[in-house]
């Protein structure tokens, strides 16, 4: 199995302004680009996501369509494409801030006596506040538990007293990502938090300037999820004196779904704001001097003329109104089975934005019963649309599928494609994540890297896949993990998983991966 040696990269500059979840390394999205295709080709990713691969074909003077389900991640890969003078963000984020920062600080006001300081980050456990955090007139900072004073006033913010819009939108219960039953976007935030989100997102909605107010906006998803009762409080016990005593509290982050801690932080939403905005300053500050160009297609029949088409609608919807043989390159990270529920994890961002999402047509396994998106549906809709990759690719062009995925149906319907289908299994690779990806890193037993399948489109139908006994296919796998542990002697258990699905794809033959593990484990035990 070949692999991707480059090492994969962090997620900084323009890359690093936006949360979004299952981000590939761009240099090596760069690289899978740049070597399956040449400067004009037009690129595709039916499940664009953030858009790093659409961003790289862009820089790497290629032609990118994105398509993606969500509209925030339409959204988001907009923003972080757009190149807009620093000069006029940083004159109107100062707009912002004579305007109304006074006025969300001090509903943070820390009353010590005669003195008025302003408070920075809270600790709660569940309804009850146990630290107050501010910086005295030296820049100090201080840590008390809250006065009678500091009670009484945060006992004075309310969800129903807020005259600004917010989003009351009900989460579906989903137990996966932490969405309880009866729980609604507000409530992942503080009353006082909510208050200041909804003055900030107001004034931010008053910029006249659409590609300005597009950007604060950004700016204000983007610190969503540390102005929220999701940042859990980092608690670490040292050895003093032979005696076992907690370290002081450090700021966890918001990593994935919904889970509020039991204790959680209260962050300054000024502060948030005011920290992504710097980040955001940055990258775009360096963006503007790059020298790419941005000529937007609201058509694939626009694209000779023009260099991006962004798309928030279905991958299988936009796949159809394409002609056999139109597209060079088609690239793509597509949604494995139920690990990420795309929709339901955007619903905090979604309706800040007023965005309405098509749940109904999105590939997804969800455990959230209502929706009724189950494994058979979703391997149904995704062979559908492995089809029409394979009908639109241009002959002699190459489709790379990353994919991450331990489930046996999924793997049976990339299998059925490859026996179905002219596209011809060519190369397979692994890519490693970047360094910062909380979500793969942590998966218990997770495969740590995605499998690249490289398929070139065929004139004539390669050679069906052969279909094994159970008997012949476990004897053929433990063959392979036999040879394997012969010849290495040392290897991580993905390793090991990635080499026997490389064997049995070069082999040409059917199988099930909860074989392959299931013979791992044997041969482990």
């Amino acid at each position: 199995m070949e692999q991707i040696i480059e090492e994969a990269k962090s997620y900084t500059g323009i890359f690093g302004m936006h949360k979004y979840w299952s981000k590939k390394p761009f240099n090596l999205v760069e690289s899978l680009i740049c070597q399956n295709s040449k400067e004009g080709d037009i690129v595709l990713d039916p499940f664009c996501g953030s858009g790093i691969s659409v961003i790289e074909s862009i820089l790497n003077k290629r032609k990118g369509i994105g398509v993606d389900i969500n509209p925030m991640a339409i959204f988001i890969l907009k923003q972080t494409l757009s190149k807009i003078n620093p000069v006029e963000i940083q004159t109107e984020f100062k707009k912002i801030q004579e305007d109304i920062a006074d006025k969300i600080n001090k509903l943070y006001s820390v009353k010590r006596g005669k003195d008025a300081f302003i408070g920075t980050h809270y600790v709660w456990e569940k309804e009850i506040l146990l630290e107050v955090w501010y910086k005295n007139d030296l820049n100090k900072k201080i840590i008390e538990k809250p006065t009678k004073d500091d009670l009484k006033f945060i006992e004075s913010f309310s969800y129903e007293s807020i005259d600004y819009f917010y989003p009351k939108q009900k989460l579906i219960e989903n137990s996966r990502i932490n969405a309880k039953k009866s729980m609604y976007v507000h409530d992942l935030f503080t009353p006082r938090n909510l208050l200041a989100l909804a003055i900030l997102f107001d004034r931010i909605n008053q910029i006249k300037s659409k590609k300005l107010k597009e950007l604060f906006q950004f700016c204000f998803t983007a610190l969503l999820g540390q102005a929220s009762r999701m940042v859990f409080v980092i608690e670490k016990r040292m050895k003093m004196s032979g005696e076992d005593k907690l370290q002081p509290k450090s700021i966890g982050s918001w990593v994935i779904g919904y889970w509020i801690p039991k204790k959680n932080f209260e962050i300054n939403v000024w502060n948030c704001f005011k920290n992504r905005y710097n980040r955001i300053y940055k990258a775009k500050k360096e963006q503007y001097e790059s020298d790419y160009s941005l000529e937007y297609s609201k058509s694939f029949t626009d694209l000779d003329k023009n260099n991006v088409l962004l798309l928030n609608e279905s991958s299988l919807d936009f796949l159809r109104t394409l002609k056999d043989n139109s597209i060079d390159y088609v690239i793509t990270d597509p949604p494995h089975g139920d690990r990420l529920p795309y929709l339901e994890l955007s619903m905090m961002w979604n309706s800040w934005m007023k965005f309405t999402p098509d749940f109904e047509k999105e590939l997804v396994v969800s455990d959230a019963k209502i929706r009724q998106k189950n494994t058979e549906n979703y391997n149904k809709l995704f062979k559908l649309i492995l089809l029409e990759i394979g009908r639109v690719l241009k002959q002699g062009k190459t489709f790379t599928l990353m994919f991450n995925s331990l489930d046996d149906e999924s793997w049976n319907s990339i299998l059925e494609i490859i026996d179905q289908s002219t596209l011809k299994l060519s190369k397979i690779g692994t890519m490693s994540y970047s360094a910062n990806s909380v979500v793969q890193d942590n998966r218990k037993r997770g495969l740590e890297t995605d499998f690249v399948l490289h398929f070139i489109k065929s004139s004539e139908r390669p050679p069906h896949l052969h279909k094994l006994s159970i008997q012949d296919e476990k004897k053929i796998i433990r063959t392979i993990i036999s040879d394997y542990k012969s010849k290495k002697k040392s290897f991580r258990h993905y390793e090991l998983i990635n080499h026997v699905v490389d064997s049995l794809l070069n082999k040409g033959v059917f199988f099930k991966i909860s074989s392959i593990i299931e013979e791992i484990d044997i041969s482990e035990s």
